[in-house]
């Protein structure tokens, strides 16, 4: 079963006073490629983060945001040093009562020392606390993404089906045609040497055997068998529940080869034209296969 790249999911985890939020965007690329927006305080998890994601994803450009709850952030808030602001108070009301000095102590005397509002350090947690709820979390995110991934793989899958099965019977109706294709260059073959030696005595087996040996050179159907031995392996791999899309990229690339060569030896205006057919087909397969992981 076929899963495409494209996906989105979000989940979300509360563990005690722990809460997290994930949010994952997935779109096409050629290799895995994890991109991570994450506070500071879950930089070394990034490791763990990435090998979580590449059991669930084998190829594609995905974006991970994670935000954390505001409680256990690990951000750096204000804070008052009341004892500190007590004390500084207590000697300026001795320091006023000692110089006689007119006017209040207020608000805006106190917060010219130092150290009487400072930044405070929350309390960076153990990174398994963090990890013990970041986890379900990125988890439930990638389960809902892969459900969405699934969905638009079996429609894709769908569509390449038909366009394999429509490949298929246009290549068994070239190698229909093959044999009468052949026989009639062959015959125009006859007919063009002995009107060419029209009067000259012409060794007739020796005439056979040359025009046999030109004619192996539009034999196609080699080119054939190994075109649906390709089409054979790619309907397999369609059926597993591996990541295929490289593997089928490349089936494609090699079956339009075979589709090339048949056209070029067989030199038939209506193979030709099954040709192009085909070659469209085969266009909008690998169109398809990019999606898929």
């Amino acid at each position: 079963m076929l899963k495409s790249m494209t996906g989105y999911g979000r989940g979300e985890a509360v563990v005690g006073t722990q809460n997290a939020t994930v949010e994952i965007r997935a779109v096409n690329h050629r290799y895995l490629d994890v991109q991570l927006r994450v506070p500071r305080c879950l930089l070394p998890l990034e490791s763990k983060i990435k090998k979580l994601i590449s059991s669930f994803v084998s190829r594609g450009k995905v974006e991970i945001s994670v935000q954390l709850g505001d409680d256990e952030s690990g951000e750096n808030s204000l804070s008052v040093n009341m004892v500190m602001a007590e004390h500084i108070y207590s000697l300026l009301k001795k320091l006023k009562g000692a110089a006689a000095a007119p006017g209040d102590i207020d608000l805006q005397m106190l917060l010219e020392f130092k150290d009487v509002i400072f930044e405070a350090k929350k309390e960076e947690l153990d990174e398994r606390v963090y990890w013990k709820c970041l986890k379900p979390a990125l988890e439930k995110a990638m389960s809902a993404m892969s459900q969405m991934q699934a969905a638009e793989g079996k429609e894709i899958e769908k569509d390449i089906q038909g366009r394999m099965r429509f490949v298929e019977s246009v290549i068994n109706q070239i190698e229909a045609l093959a044999p009468e294709i052949l026989e009639l260059k062959k015959t125009g073959l006859k007919e063009r040497v002995k009107k060419l030696c029209e009067g000259v005595a012409v060794d007739e087996s020796r005439m056979v055997q040359e025009i046999a040996i030109i004619s192996d050179k539009s034999d196609i159907t080699e080119e054939i068998v190994r075109a649906k031995s390709h089409l054979k392996q790619f309907n397999e791999w369609l059926e597993t529940n591996e990541p295929v899309g490289k593997k089928l990229d490349f089936l494609i690339q090699e079956i339009n080869r075979e589709i090339n060569t048949i056209g070029a030896k067989a030199s038939d205006s209506e193979i030709a034209l099954k040709v192009v057919n085909i070659k469209n087909e085969q266009e909008k397969i690998r169109e398809q296969a990019q999606n898929v992981m």
